[in-house]
């Protein structure tokens, strides 16, 4: 079995302080004496959302945002809206077949294909119902959630930022101002009692409407408001579950050949759950997070951080930390011992204020799932509907990591059905 390896962080990382311990990243994750901080992309998509405002300005984000996460709207996007495309891919697929009569698919692409629909839905885009919509609004997300990472690429980053405002504003024109206007006609409805509350959309820009939250004075200065707020929402909804899902494929084959007792097991929620949180806890989305210390200030080690100062929060290595996860903290382990007190998933979705609001709808609800009201999460319904239909990596196809970018992703993940 592999070990996972410390992932490759900027140049000018190594200029700043390191945070590398669980306990020092955890400290500040929960503190109120750091603020969110990172590179110039962050503030040019996200400026003034959930992830990046602080204070009171992000609590009244997160109480607006709260509703479209409760367990009720999760169990909704998993059943009515990932289900039927699983469905449908399915039924796609079984006419599909190569010359042999087998079916192969690209796991990633698949992946992404699934939950196009749910970021579509969270934010509130409407007509994404047709195999060529999809693509082109996938397409589009997929090129912009670049933009909003970009220092982690390998394009220079302006070339990189300015390639996801040409998407941004493609996105705008074929489907979010088309959208926003629905729903400033159905706010104008509610509003005149044509229409009543429960009836709406529940999603991001109908949140903002009725909020009469959709501008700023600033906005001819940079990309508006309402439109990086669906940014924040659009990216969010897709980039963890379509990062680490293929990793999970990947170190669920390795343990199955090591561990072949456990090969009935891949139809089990429960041990989906656990390979899915494990590998939650090895691989994150992002190689580097930044935080700015707001005083001076000594941490629990000892440590010293002057105000004004960015850190470097290194949680993939703080996962990864022997004194809390084991020795053997850097191979996957569907049966690790979670200490008390902690997330089997560590610091991938955060901690404090900052934690991410959208994690149930990845990880689903910890012991709540349910095969017909939901919610175990997009992760483990993926998963176990591939794994029903026969899934295993394609030994004549191996997957391929992504190139041209430090975030710790496969580009291709051959994988065979056997039993469709």
């Amino acid at each position: 079995m592999l070990a996972v390896q410390d992932p490759q962080v900027p140049d000018f990382v190594d200029a700043l302080q390191a945070i590398e311990t669980y306990a020092e990243l955890r400290e500040i994750l929960t503190s109120r004496d750091f603020e969110m901080a990172g590179a110039a992309e962050r503030t040019i998509f996200l400026e003034d959302t959930l992830i990046m405002s602080e204070g009171a300005r992000h609590s009244e984000l997160k109480q607006l945002a709260a509703p479209l996460f409760s367990r009720q709207v999760l169990a909704y996007y998993e059943l009515h809206l990932l289900a039927p495309v699983i469905e449908q891919v399915i039924r796609d697929l079984r006419n599909n077949r190569d010359d042999g009569g087998v079916v192969r698919i690209d796991a990633c692409a698949l992946i992404k294909e699934a939950l196009t629909r749910i970021s579509a839905r969270v934010t509130g885009v409407d007509g994404i119902d047709t195999p060529e919509t999809t693509a082109r609004f996938r397409a589009l997300v997929l090129q912009l959630g670049e933009a909003t990472t970009g220092i982690f690429s390998a394009i220079p980053q302006d070339e990189v930022i300015d390639l996801g405002k040409q998407a941004l504003d493609a996105l705008v024109a074929e489907f979010l101002q088309p959208s926003l206007e629905r729903r400033k006609q159905l706010t104008l409805d509610f509003e005149a009692g044509r229409i009543a509350k429960e009836d709406l959309p529940r999603d991001v820009l109908m949140t903002l409407c009725l909020q009469n939250d959709l501008a700023r004075p600033d906005d001819s200065e940079k990309i508006p408001y309402v439109w990086r707020q669906c940014t924040l929402f659009l990216t969010g909804s897709i980039k963890t579950t379509s990062h680490t899902l293929p990793h999970i494929f990947f170190h669920i084959d390795e343990w199955i050949r090591e561990h072949p007792e456990d090969r009935d097991k891949l139809g089990d929620p429960e041990f989906l759950h656990r390979a899915a949180a494990e590998t939650f806890r090895l691989h994150q989305t992002s190689p580097v997070r930044f935080r700015r210390a707001l005083r001076d200030l000594t941490l629990a080690s000892g440590r010293k951080v002057a105000k004004g100062e960015l850190v470097a929060m290194h949680q993939p290595r703080g996962n990864l930390d022997p004194t809390v996860w084991g020795e053997d903290t850097r191979y996957f382990n569907p049966y690790r011992e979670v200490p008390k007190g902690m997330q089997p998933w560590g610091l991938t979705f955060g901690a404090g204020v900052h934690t991410c609001i959208g994690q149930n709808l990845v990880t689903g609800i910890q012991n709540k799932g349910d095969a017909k009201l939901g919610t175990h999460g997009t992760a483990v319904r993926l998963l176990k509907a591939l794994y029903d239909l026969g899934a295993e990596l394609d030994p004549d196809s191996p997957p391929q990591r992504a190139t041209g970018t430090m975030n710790d992703r496969f580009a291709t993940m051959p994988m065979i059905l056997r039993a469709i």
